[in-house]
């Protein structure tokens, strides 16, 4: 007979299961903020000392992040929303997922100002590959790697 705590192929209790894909659902969460809002330390602390980051370009180790980052023009605004996302747990300590991307952006003065600026719609739409890990602080990105499925060219 199965022991009904245990799920998967893992051996691990669902309990256990649930807590790591709640933290990295987290994780594709707080990097949405993080890159919103330019919080630079916070996104940067999202990923391993070694991960990659592949968005367009690929970035390896946190210091290639941080400054991918910084140089982000002041003139773009967004937001990334993120939705449908999977983790697959493949032990206690390394998990796979994918997270949706509907990015809006705009690029000019008005991304400047207090209020909202003009809209023409999304100016992409994708998903997230992810591979994350259990480090000494936490959960953390080994890797995410962004794939477009839509993108608008008059926004980039």
């Amino acid at each position: 007979m199965k022991n009904p705590g245990i799920r998967n192929d893992t051996g691990m209790q669902d309990d256990d299961i649930a807590g790591i894909e709640r933290a990295c659902t987290a994780l594709s969460y707080a990097y949405a903020r993080a890159l919103d809002f330019r919080d630079q330390d916070a996104l940067v602390a999202l990923f391993t000392d070694d991960a990659t980051l592949t968005v367009g370009e690929t970035l390896s180790g946190q210091d290639a992040i941080r400054a991918w980052i910084r140089a982000r023009p002041d003139e773009v605004r967004s937001r990334h929303v993120i939705s449908n996302v999977f983790v697959d747990v493949l032990s206690a300590d390394s998990a796979r997922g994918i997270a949706y991307l509907t990015l809006y952006r705009h690029q000019g003065e008005a991304s400047l100002r207090h209020g909202p600026a003009p809209l023409a719609g999304a100016a992409a739409v994708g998903h997230y590959e992810d591979r994350f890990v259990r480090t000494a602080g936490g959960w953390r990105f080994a890797s995410r790697r962004l794939q477009l499925a839509f993108r608008d060219p008059a926004q980039f």
